[in-house]
């Protein structure tokens, strides 16, 4: 990728989570949702991006400087103490397990790679939501146990659990096959077969796999829209946000059909974005909802270092 398709890339996401943020929570079908909005669920004025946007500014910034897992703690903390990394300086719609997770490390001194929660009720997609710069970190490595090893760690931090381990780890190797130039479609083939190499050797993972293959099933994407739930449960996120990308080509028209799935809209609308950007870079968001956006001053603060770092020449 050039350094202006990761540009591409990385406001594609935030500009999907400020689309979903006004209709968080609500229900499917109760609104119809064309362009961007503000208030709604939050009462954010229009552009405002959410915890989605703010915890991956936190992971650029970190990148950039080449930070520790507890300087990354601490650019969480200081997002939810005191509003850093966000459109307004005001935090809001903080996750349960992330809040929990930084409160491990702030309060009670946890060692970073322990602070995410391991219970099997913590699996929300709030590692899986600001995960996605790391696909382009690791585009070089070839190793796929060295791969694991940087998405454990980076998802742990938040979500201790195998099942959101596992959530991040398919993620990440999607949006690498897509930079490698594959489909959507090949590189969910490409990863069904990698897990059966990854789980031979890494047995405890068996049954978390398991719980994400009606991604890799033939019909996956001729379900019905009422098959697909777009809950912030992190098999349910990465489920609806890959329907969406297979089913979509157009990046603008797959945004608000992932943030039209309601509930966790902004996450849902965040990682379809990253899934549909990553596999046609080429694509910008619409330019008035980019300009609607809040805080470009922070936005460009944290991606341009980034897209310059890891932006190739053509």
């Amino acid at each position: 990728m050039t350094a202006q398709e990761i540009l591409n890339v990385l406001r594609a996401a935030v500009v999907a989570d400020a689309l979903g943020v006004p209709v968080e929570m609500k229900a499917r079908g109760t609104f119809q949702l064309t362009g961007m909005t503000g208030h709604g669920s939050w009462d954010q004025p229009t552009g405002s991006w959410s915890d989605d946007s703010s915890m991956t500014l936190c992971l650029l910034a970190n990148i950039n400087e080449q930070g520790s897992y507890a300087d990354l703690m601490d650019k969480f903390e200081r997002y939810m103490m005191t509003g850093a990394y966000t459109p307004t300086g005001t935090t809001f719609d903080v996750g349960r397990t992330c809040a929990h997770a930084v409160r491990q490390y702030a309060i009670n001194h946890i060692e970073p790679l322990h602070c995410g929660d391991t219970a099997e009720n913590a699996n929300g997609n709030g590692a899986l939501m600001r995960i996605a710069p790391l696909a382009l970190v690791l585009k070089n490595e070839d190793n796929q146990d060295n791969r694991f090893a940087v998405i454990h760690n980076y998802t742990v931090v938040t979500h201790g659990h195998l099942r959101a381990i596992m959530g991040s780890f398919i993620y990440i190797e999607l949006l690498r096959d897509l930079m490698m130039g594959m489909s959507l479609r090949q590189a969910l083939s490409h990863v069904q077969e990698a897990l059966i190499t990854f789980v031979a050797t890494h047995e405890k993972f068996a049954s978390e796999a398991a719980t994400y293959q009606r991604l890799f099933t033939p019909r996956f994407q001729q379900l019905p829209a009422t098959a697909i739930r777009s809950t912030g449960y992190v098999v349910d996120t990465l489920e609806a946000a890959v329907w969406i990308a297979l089913n979509h080509h157009d990046l603008a028209t797959g945004i608000l059909a992932a943030a039209n799935l309601g509930s966790d809209s902004d996450t849902v609308a965040t990682v379809a974005a990253s899934l549909m950007a990553f596999e046609r870079p080429q694509q910008s968001v619409p330019t008035d909802w980019w300009d609607q956006t809040l805080n470009h001053e922070l936005l460009d603060h944290m991606m341009q270092p980034f897209a310059a770092k890891f932006g190739e020449e053509k």
